[in-house]
């Protein structure tokens, strides 16, 4: 049985992202300040996934690796559309 994709659901699956200086995941970090889910106008099935978030510091080296993991873990939900991190 799949969840249901609600942005509990998101934030679960974002805690799989680990800050990999710190070595905490991103959500208990707050890193994650909203996540927003929309119907999807190009594929009515599935749901758009909308995620704002900041990094540790303004030049993160870990910048890129944290935003593509986050695509990643949000991409692999039963359901999601687009992600725009």
């Amino acid at each position: 049985m799949s969840a249901v994709l609600c942005e509990d659901t998101v934030r679960e699956q974002l805690k799989q992202v680990i800050d990999p200086e710190l070595f905490v995941n991103i959500v208990d970090l707050g890193l994650i300040y909203v996540v927003d889910l929309e119907p999807s106008a190009a594929e009515p099935e599935k749901t758009d996934v909308k995620v704002e978030m900041t990094l540790t510091s303004p030049m993160c080296p870990a910048g890129p690796q944290l935003v593509a993991n986050s695509r990643q873990v949000i991409e692999a939900l039963e359901g999601v559309g687009t992600v725009d991190i």
